[in-house]
């Protein structure tokens, strides 16, 4: 049985939230017999919240967690892919019971598969939830078949050519490997092109191709195939294909690719081109945080309103981040910061300026940015972007800020722009 006192936070943008249990339910009957249980525990009454998973994602989103989280599916028009998205939102230890009133197997073992603990089919009693919460509580996130939480996807997307998205994509996976000490995938689904590797100094892997190709045989040997390790905490799976070979790969194979990641990484981070926006429509809705890479030009207001438009279907509540990068006052065409923004219509979330000494160093050594020179902005800036689409908060000092309360580098996990789509 619970403790007689639960542990309640109160964040200072964010609501009330128990550490113990946090439910969100739409039914009066589950309500009430949430109540009863809480109440039973100790457990304050603000963890029981009139509400079904658009509430459990909003709540959870910005880096609250619970032991147990008990959340109802009945309303989600894609109930596989938000309890995907929850499970990654929420803290390690923590067990997700899905409600919903689909009787059907294949439904359970979807929901057991994206990270779902239990799932419990309605009409339900209080003896049976009582009995589900208790299980949660003592065996913690691990399902009956010891699945642990996946991790957390990031993907990457340079709305031009030469903006600087690979170098950010290939720094953040660095950084979150090497100074956050996270198991970290980075793949570049560039196979022609793709300069992942190469910045690292790494040759190039032999199975990416292959493992797109047949989704239906990947399993964990078969990925393991494919990787090339920088450190004990990167895998990096890049490829050069031959240019005069066509090289085709459905998003379903992507998807299936980063969901064997995801069971072995803490974080994965996905360089994805531009061209191959519309057929990884599936890769973007898995989301947990997209970063549109653009420069501050006219035609880079053009392309990332395109793409925020593109991906305004797809990315539900998923942290849309927008960056400027390669940003200098020697830079040709650009246009100043406040004009770009009133040309998107939000702000833009990081700068990174333009650094062609450190970022020729990097290149010639096959360095990663903060390797050569951790104190440039540039590396300052892909640091603060690895804390926010990772979750991590423990890397830098607190240090006192507004009324004393601490604050470090990491931002909120979900950006402005998600926040206006609700």
């Amino acid at each position: 049985m619970a403790s007689a006192t639960a542990s309640k936070r109160k964040g200072f943008f964010s609501p009330d939230v128990c550490d113990d249990f946090m439910a969100f339910l739409g039914d009066e009957n589950e309500l009430d017999m949430a109540r009863q249980i809480a109440a039973k525990r100790a457990w304050p009454a603000e963890a029981v919240r009139d509400g079904g998973m658009h509430e459990a994602l909003g709540v959870m989103k910005g880096g609250a967690t619970a032991r147990v989280v008990l959340v109802d599916v009945t309303g989600s028009e894609d109930p596989i892919a938000d309890v995907e998205r929850l499970s990654a939102s929420v803290g390690q230890g923590a067990s997700v019971i899905v409600i919903g009133k689909t009787n059907d197997v294949s439904f359970f073992h979807d929901l057991i598969e994206v990270g779902a603990a239990d799932y419990l089919v309605k009409p339900i009693n209080a003896q049976k939830l009582e009995k589900a919460i208790d299980l949660a509580s003592q065996t913690g996130r691990a399902t009956g078949r010891g699945r642990q939480r996946t991790g957390r996807l990031t993907v990457v997307l340079g709305v031009r050519g030469g903006v600087g998205a690979t170098t950010i994509a290939t720094n953040i996976a660095w950084i979150m490997a090497h100074q956050f000490s996270q198991k970290t995938a980075l793949l570049d689904l560039d196979l022609h092109f793709g300069t992942t590797t190469l910045s690292l100094d790494l040759e190039p892997g032999n199975g990416l191709r292959e493992a797109l190709a047949s989704p239906h045989r990947l399993d964990e040997l078969f990925v393991a195939s494919a990787i090339v390790k920088e450190n004990d905490n990167l895998s990096v799976l890049g490829t050069e294909e031959p240019v005069e070979e066509a090289v085709n790969f459905s998003g379903d194979a992507s998807l299936e690719l980063v969901k064997q990641l995801r069971g072995n990484h803490s974080q994965v981070v996905v360089d994805l081109p531009r061209a191959l926006m519309a057929l990884q429509k599936p890769l973007l809705a898995a989301a947990d945080s997209i970063v549109l890479v653009s420069d501050q030009t006219l035609a880079g207001i053009r392309d990332i309103n395109r793409a925020l438009h593109a991906i305004a279907d797809l990315a539900g509540e998923t942290a849309v981040i927008k960056v400027a990068a390669r940003v200098g006052a020697d830079r040709k065409a650009q246009v100043a910061k406040k004009d770009f923004e009133r040309g998107i219509g939000c702000e833009i979330d990081y700068v990174v300026p333009e650094d062609a000494k450190t970022l020729t160093i990097c290149a010639n050594a096959g360095k990663a940015i903060p390797a050569v020179s951790a104190k440039c902005q540039a590396a300052v800036v892909c640091g603060e972007l690895a804390h926010r689409v990772s979750g991590y908060r423990e890397a830098t000092p607190k240090r006192k800020g507004l009324f004393g309360l601490g604050g470090g580098s990491a931002k909120p996990v979900k950006s402005k722009a998600a926040k206006g789509k609700k």
